[in-house]
């Protein structure tokens, strides 16, 4: 079923679900807009998913991941299953059997050969992406294992979880390379810059510390939540890097020290998952639901994405599509651009309120 939904900033993926876009930047921009935007259709492809035969339910997404060439989708969440996806039909392709608990992570080489996930059985694993075999178990950690990135030259994969320990990967090598000190025992999120310099890693403390991913060696810490940190992420520019946690705030850290941290605006949700979809804008998902589009620079709050109807667990994003997955056992594809576009109104349009906001989430 097709619903229509006036909006500006995003047009959707092709596909058969409509998805709803709420405005909710500054007034006067807001004015401006509802007095040139027209009828945006908004349609958006769902992946719904399906339990196996032996389960009751649908297993919840906790993490997502798209291949680079942009065929495939990466899912797991917590029935112990890793599932791949063709982007063309969204028709399951792979499903990927050897994690005996909640898979919590996964992860392609930027090679596009290798696909890794990592589980509360505290095994990471390595696929062959093409075929969907298994290659090799790199060392059963400690504790369980939350998160895992490769560096963007594909040299070393970092993991995290709970314990307090990063471990760093010699992907070539499949051996463990280096353990760095952590913050904290509950570790949930890690990051590489860019240039594949720095290493960023954030969990229950609320501490981000920030190593020199070659020699392991902390650089600094940045005091940057009250509570527990769920996701990090380095623009793509490596100017910034931003975090998100329960205390409800989207953190920003200049990667120039000499520039001053800050916080955007709080919104009443636990955040849960981030990343970045152009070089200073964000997409940030909590347990409200919703999708929250940002601009880093000017610090405001671009724009909602409403369909989701549980908590946004995980969001990537490649060129322009922006991908979003959760406690819903859904995901939903957008296709996002970096500009306003409108034409003009028509009779009986108009731009969505935050009130209708509750309303797409029913």
């Amino acid at each position: 079923m097709m619903r229509k939904s006036r909006r500006q900033f995003l047009a959707c993926a092709a596909g058969t679900l409509a998805a709803g876009v709420l405005w909710t930047g500054p007034s006067a921009v807001r004015a401006e807009v509802a007095a040139r935007v027209a009828a945006f259709n908004w349609p958006s492809r769902m992946i719904q998913l399906s339990p196996d035969p032996d389960q009751n339910t649908p297993p919840v997404v906790t993490a997502v991941r798209v291949h680079r060439d942009g065929e495939w989708l990466a899912t797991a969440g917590d029935d112990h299953i890793v599932r791949v996806f063709s982007l063309a039909d969204g028709k399951q392709i792979q499903r990927l059997v050897k994690h005996t608990d909640w898979v919590r992570a996964v992860d392609y080489s930027p090679s596009g050969k290798e696909l890794a996930s990592a589980a509360n059985d505290r095994a990471i694993h390595l696929w062959d992406a093409a075929s969907g075999e298994w290659i090799a178990e790199l060392g059963a950690q400690q504790q369980a294992v939350v998160h895992l990135r490769y560096s963007h030259d594909g040299k070393q994969l970092a993991a995290a979880g709970f314990q307090k320990q990063i471990h760093l990967y010699d992907v070539e090598g499949r051996k463990l390379a280096n353990e760095l000190a952590a913050p904290c025992p509950d570790m949930r999120a890690v990051a590489f810059s860019p240039d594949d310099a720095q290493l960023a890693a954030g969990g229950r403390c609320g501490t981000i510390r920030i190593y020199d991913a070659a020699s392991g060696d902390k650089l600094r810490d940045v005091r940057a939540h009250q509570q527990r940190i769920r996701a990090l992420a380095y623009s793509p520019d490596g100017q910034f890097l931003a975090s998100v946690g329960e205390d409800r705030t989207i953190h920003i850290t200049p990667t120039d020290v000499e520039t001053k941290p800050y916080a955007l605006d709080i919104r009443p949700v636990k955040f849960m998952s981030l990343v970045y979809y152009g070089p200073h804008h964000l997409a940030v998902g909590g347990s409200d639901n919703i999708v929250r589009l940002w601009d880093v620079r000017e610090r405001q709050e671009l724009g909602l994405l409403l369909r989701h109807t549980g908590t946004v667990a995980a969001l990537d994003c490649l060129g322009k599509m922006l991908v979003s997955a959760g406690y819903d056992t859904t995901v939903r594809i957008w296709t996002v651009t970096d500009h306003i576009a409108a034409e003009p109104i028509g009779p009986g349009r108009r731009i969505g309120t935050r009130k209708e906001a509750e309303t797409w989430k029913k």
